[in-house]
């Protein structure tokens, strides 16, 4: 795991554990040693640590997290890298750390325990602990504040957001910044340089203006009141970071270790570690191994609606050349000006260059005349969700296709053997639901029919992959996991509007579970029409469906579709979605709620949580029971990416666990006695309780 050689009084110490160099235990046994002989080395006037020339370190191992089962274990873990790295700081020969690629939470805790750090103009920095819900563990609380001083520390360790080279030297992270092949060399003239600076952990220029550490804490106050009340890692590294300012390093060392253990005992850290796990595991399918991918060189999208245009661009900014088309020309030069807008806005905000930008729009290219889709390996249709049109388009793509390309269709509920009746070569096609918006959202369900061929679905799985995007395998069932699982959740939020519940108290109730936002919102976001659309295809395949209340038909039919038409439950004004209050919307459900003869009820935000998310639990269930997804994880996943169901709940299926069976069967009876069979719990689900 490490290489160690020395050349020119100079020992070099290579981090070699492919393919990411993760730090574990092993590893840290041998960079210690390492150390330890340079140190014994009468020849070596230094060390310099690295890794692969395009990579430094990709952190601590995080299948440590597996083996971590107590408070004790928590201590021990963080200590043992604690130990070590300041192993490296003590060393008597100075070190310098060469760093390249990603440098990201334990490798930085490393590089920080150096004396001298390098690094290439394409290096990037960052702490992400807290988006798994804990606290850097290896002394990154107590280095980077006298590295950067106070409020860049803590900044970067509560956003978890990375800083690229050129602020990493201008805040006093690095001490070179050079180009890639000048790394070595720049540490070796470092280390040959004479100099020897106080060890990271002694240094206090940038810690001791009180008044600006100070201000630096009341700003990571307002970071952490933001925070849920679950998540208690941002308090932590305040207060480690506090601890090593007005104490010591060592007690600052200490209060980072049992801020480490306090926040793995946490349930909303366990899930948030369980959700990291599982979304590596999606594209894990055993029986496709023996499967070749296709070599996906060239795409084609038709139709330039809103998903048609973000997928368009999620594979131009991966690197592919894509051809788009439209039976309108308007649409597909209103889909270039929305991917040239879109791109504009990240230069603004500083997340792409503008010569990237322009090489992105370079990659896609407007069909001609159906050959140029006919020339790509792969095909997205992307049109309207009506059967008939899809099956128009499908038929017109397996003309101009050759024999060997694969036709993919983003349906987000249709059933795919319905469309594969519109080919002769059934076995080549596919479904990719993508989410909108398709360029940003990460998740991708790869949809399977029986007679797809494996190496379709192969090609499919690494696609999605390459354009860094999650995968998740699904059996060709209507609305598949995400839609299965959703709609019944958003139908049930008009159903509350039916029976009384207040818009902005079904939204809030849902925001405080831990969603962005709420039901409502979202969907006059999406579209309500658009909801109506897909809800006749879930009624049509599962009797039990409750249908789409009347509240929701009634704004559809009185053209009221959400904030595309600048009224849904909420009305809008002129270029600002902001939701106000509805008199229509008000007016919509007393009507609904005299024809149905049913008075109106006080519901409080108990029975909004229990219907809307033991909805989604039970029809998850039955995901499960019809083995729709290759295993229960990848619905959590495909949940927490999908619909921004709350991470540190882990999915829902993983909520249901947390719960308990016998509680959510003992809650789901209840809500069928008062509300109907929409909440009947399956048979795998009684039998998993025992009844």
């Amino acid at each position: 795991m490490i290489e160690y050689s020395k050349s020119a009084g100079i020992a070099t110490v290579r981090l070699n554990n492919p393919p990411l160099n993760a730090i574990g235990f092993e590893l840290l046994e041998e960079l210690t040693a390492a150390v330890s002989r340079a140190n014994a080395d009468q020849d070596v006037r230094g060390i310099i640590v690295t890794g692969i020339d395009e990579h430094f370190s990709a952190g601590a191992d995080v299948n440590i997290f597996k083996e971590i089962a107590s408070a004790d274990d928590a201590i021990r873990t963080s200590r043992i890298f604690q130990e070590a790295f300041d192993a490296v700081e003590n060393s008597r020969k100075p070190c310098a750390a060469a760093m390249a690629g990603n440098v990201i939470g334990g490798a930085l805790e490393l590089a920080m325990a150096c004396h001298f750090r390098v690094c290439t103009r394409r290096t990037k920095f960052s702490f992400p602990e807290v988006t798994l819900g804990i606290n850097p563990g290896a002394g990154g609380t107590q280095r980077l504040p006298r590295l950067i001083g106070v409020e860049a520390a803590l900044k970067m360790i509560l956003t978890g957001k990375p800083i690229k080279a050129d602020e990493a030297l201008e805040l006093g992270l690095v001490d070179r910044v050079c180009e890639a092949d000048e790394l070595i060399e720049t540490a070796y003239e470092l280390l040959q340089s004479g100099k020897r600076p106080t060890v990271t952990s002694q240094r206090t220029d940038k810690i001791s203006d009180i008044a600006a550490n100070d201000e630096a804490f009341r700003q990571a106050q307002q970071l952490i009141e933001k925070a849920r009340p679950e998540i208690i890692a941002p308090k932590k590294v305040s207060d480690a970071v506090r601890m090593g300012i007005d104490d010591s390093c060592q007690a600052g060392l200490k209060a980072e270790q049992e801020g480490f253990a306090e926040c793995m005992e946490t349930l909303a850290a366990r899930n948030k570690i369980y959700l990291f796990f599982a979304a590596r595991q999606t594209n894990k399918i055993p029986e496709l191994d023996a499967a070749a991918a296709m070599n996906i060189a060239a795409t084609a999208v038709v139709g330039t609606g809103s998903m048609g245009t973000g997928i368009a661009q999620a594979f131009a900014a991966s690197g592919l050349p894509v051809v788009i088309t439209d039976a309108e020309k308007e649409a597909v030069e209103k889909a270039l000006a929305r991917i040239g807008n879109s791109l504009e806005r990240r230069i603004q905000q500083g997340k792409m260059s503008r010569q990237r930008a322009e090489e992105v729009l370079g990659r896609i290219s407007r069909a001609k005349d159906w050959n140029d889709i006919g020339k790509a390996d792969l095909v997205v249709e992307a049109v309207f969700e009506d059967v008939a049109v899809k099956c128009g388009v499908m038929s017109q793509i397996e003309a101009v296709c050759r024999s060997d390309a694969i036709i993919a269709s983003n349906t987000s509920t249709i059933d795919l053997d319905i469309l594969a009746e519109c080919l002769n070569h059934p076995q080549r096609l596919t479904g990719l639901h993508f989410f909108n918006p398709a360029h940003a959202m990460p998740l991708v369900e790869v949809i399977r029919r029986v007679d797809t061929d494996a190496g379709v679905i192969a090609t499919a799985m690494k696609l999605v992959k390459d354009i860094r995007k999650t995968p998740i395998l699904v059996k060709n069932r209507a609305g598949f996991v995400v839609n299965r699982l959703f709609i019944p959740y958003l139908k049930e939020a008009f159903q509350l509007l039916e029976d009384g519940a207040e818009p902005r108290v079904i939204d809030a109730t849902m925001v405080d579970f831990g969603f962005s936002m709420g039901p409502l919102t979202l969907i006059d976001m999406a579209g309500i029409d658009i909801l109506a659309l897909t809800d006749k295809q879930m009624c049509s395949a599962f009797s039990y469906h409750l249908p789409l209340s009347q509240v929701a038909l009634s704004l559809v039919e009185r053209g009221c579709l959400g904030q595309k038409t600048g009224a849904g439950v909420y009305t809008y004004r002129q270029g600002d979605y902001t939701p106000q209050d509805s008199d229509l919307t008000r007016s919509i459900i007393a009507d609904v709620q005299m024809q149905a003869g049913k008075a109106a009820r006080e519901i409080d935000a108990a029975e909004v949580t229990d219907r809307l998310i033991m909805r989604m639990a039970a029809e998850a269930f039955r995901v499960v029971e019809e083995q729709i997804a290759q295993r229960e994880s990848d619905i959590d996943v495909a949940m927490v990416l999908g619909t921004g169901f709350p991470d540190f709940r882990g999915g829902v299926l993983k909520y249901a666990y947390d719960l308990g069976i016998n509680e959510v069967i003992h809650r789901l009876e209840s809500l069928v006695g008062r509300f109907g069979e929409r909440f009947q719990p399956c048979r795998l689900l009684k039998e998993r309780a025992g009844v």
